[in-house]
């Protein structure tokens, strides 16, 4: 009983988490990019402080274009929300644009509510919705469920626009009545809990440094990151009395992504394996631009140390910026404007019109060099590359000119991603062929596809590994991930079952590999034929990027048979 209730709570947190991640996505380039625009204003309002009142057209324009999206938020994540949900996006854009209607914007109050009649009633608490993202998510959803209601009830002759009537009738009322008052508040409250941490002079500010500093790539590995964006957002939309302009506490954000991406170039300086230390390279870029799932999914969370390592030089080098900015703000720490992730989020640390701008956009850039350094150094001087990564590897050539290509009995990739042979595989046994010759995958997404026509002979316990038998006598082992027995199934679902037949590109297997890359497994994947003896040549036909349905094996000819 206890354990069906823990599973439910996991699928409603990750439905959340979706739902948010879904919405937010498509939102977050431009975001960046209007962020950077509003960084490039600070820059120019820095060097020129009479641009803004020379009446020059240009600085309004430019405003426009970088308030424009913070403004008509309400809108866009209502659209998002509605694709997300199965609504018509038009209709979501409606409640959306019902939220910020002018008619609606000028009876906002000096303060964040107010109460006005409703059919005569004194019930309508109006927040001000510009900026917001919960009501019109949450607004959405519920329109969702009539609009579908209706689609179904009404007959389909008058559907199509008695639907949209009767769901913006009752759905639009209803966010100002009951969504928005309920769940505008809500976000507020949370905003102005952030807010008041940080305003406890002096030690709010480096509490929260200490805090987010260590606990953010925690949070992103879980995507409980996400619900952070909803708060950073509002607090961009809403004038902050100490800055005169919208800005986020959370300023020091960028300390925990560029403290991993040093821990990555940490282990990439003492990993020899040229295939493995152009994988970390290459992680170490993105997290530059901000994005560190690949660091943390590929390198630091498997070995653990590094990952616990960056996250203590963040959370230590988070509370010394925020330290630091408390004497420029009058004890109220590091903020910065929206922007880009990474170095990018730099330039939005330029306040307009706070004397300290330029010293919280040093602070800022000092943090992050630091963590850089301390995260690259930390790191390179205590990590102990494994055997694999120690392995010289030579180039690898493929040579199928001795194949009979016509009459080779072919082995299909199962997976999407790079094929390497089984011998520079990072499970010992497997480097040794003791299962037997084939290839391993460092694969992308989380599915597995049968191999070549045939039947499936066993299904692990562990769902972790299957057996496929073609017709024509090839056996073949499928292993996903190194080690991931011992997770007894977990984050694996089998679509096939013994004895069932397959056809070559038919799904079998799924694996979760957050489940997989959080409990600190590889998620390298096998693919070896066990009845190897049975063949005179099993040749390697493809090396690198591969997709779902290359030839990756070349089985000639079949000794007993032929």
């Amino acid at each position: 009983m206890g354990g069906g209730a823990s599973l439910e709570k996991q699928s409603i947190g990750n439905m959340l988490i979706g739902t948010i991640s879904g919405v937010f996505t498509p939102i977050l380039p431009a975001l960046m990019g209007t962020g950077i625009i509003k960084g490039v204003i600070s820059i120019l309002t820095t060097a020129f402080p009479g641009w803004a009142a020379s009446g020059d057209m240009s600085y309004t324009v430019l405003q426009a274009a970088g308030d424009a999206l913070l403004y008509f938020l309400p809108i866009l994540v209502a659209y998002t929300s509605a694709q997300k949900f199965g609504l018509d996006p038009l209709l979501g854009m409606v409640i959306g644009a019902a939220l910020i209607y002018p008619d609606i914007v000028a009876q906002y109050p000096f303060g964040p509510w107010s109460i006005h009649q409703f059919l005569g009633l004194d019930i309508l608490v109006l927040v001000r919705y510009s900026g917001t993202v919960l009501p019109s998510i949450i607004a959405v959803w519920c329109a969702t469920k009539l609009y579908k209601y209706f689609r179904n009830a009404l007959p389909s002759a008058v559907k199509n626009f008695l639907g949209p009537f009767f769901t913006l009738l009752i759905m639009i009322p209803a966010t100002f009545l009951v969504v928005g008052p309920v769940f505008g508040l809500t976000g507020l409250g949370i905003q102005l809990g952030v807010q008041g941490i940080s305003n406890i002079k002096w030690v709010g500010p480096v509490v929260l440094g200490v805090v987010i500093g260590f606990f953010w790539q925690v949070l992103v590995i879980f995507g409980l990151h996400w619900a952070l964006i909803p708060i950073i957002i509002a607090e961009f939309a809403t004038i902050n009395p100490i800055w005169g302009t919208g800005v986020s506490v959370l300023g020091i954000l960028p300390a925990p992504t560029i403290s991993m991406t040093g821990a990555v170039f940490g282990m990439a300086l003492k990993i020899k394996n040229a295939e493995r230390k152009s994988a970390a390279i290459a992680a170490g870029v993105g997290g530059i631009f901000g994005i560190t799932e690949p660091i943390i999914y590929g390198f630091t969370l498997p070995k653990k140390k590094p990952f616990f390592q960056a996250c203590v030089v963040a959370s230590v080098v988070g509370g010394l910026a925020e330290f630091a900015a408390n004497f420029i703000s009058d004890g109220h720490g590091l903020v910065v404007m929206p922007g880009g992730q990474g170095v990018f989020q730099l330039p939005s640390m330029l306040i307009p019109g706070f004397e300290g701008s330029v010293a919280n956009f040093l602070i800022g850039a000092s943090a992050v060099v630091v963590a850089a350094l301390a995260g690259m150094i930390l790191v390179y001087l205590t990590y102990k590359p494994d055997e694999a990564e120690l392995k010289v590897v030579k180039e690898v050539v493929i040579d199928t000119s001795k194949v009979n290509t016509a009459k080779a009995k072919k082995v299909f990739a199962p997976v999407r991603g790079r094929v390497l042979p089984i011998t520079q595989s990072a499970d010992p046994a497997h480097q040794q062929e003791a299962v037997g010759k084939g290839v391993c995958f460092m694969p992308l997404g989380g599915k597995i596809y049968a191999p070549f026509d045939g039947t499936v002979e066993m299904v692990f316990d562990t769902k972790h590994a299957i057996n496929i038998k073609s017709h024509d006598g090839v056996e073949a082992l499928i292993h996903c991930g190194i080690d991931t027995v011992k997770l007894g199934g977990k984050g694996f679902t089998t679509h096939v079952k013994d004895g069932e037949a397959v056809k070559a590109g038919q799904l079998i297997l799924e694996y979760n590999k957050d489940i997989i890359a959080r409990a600190g497994f590889s998620l390298e994947t096998q693919v070896v034929i066990t009845n190897t003896g049975d063949y005179t040549s099993i040749t390697q036909a493809k090396t690198g990027d591969c997709a779902v349905g290359d030839v990756v094996l070349y089985v000639e000819p079949v000794s007993k048979h032929e």
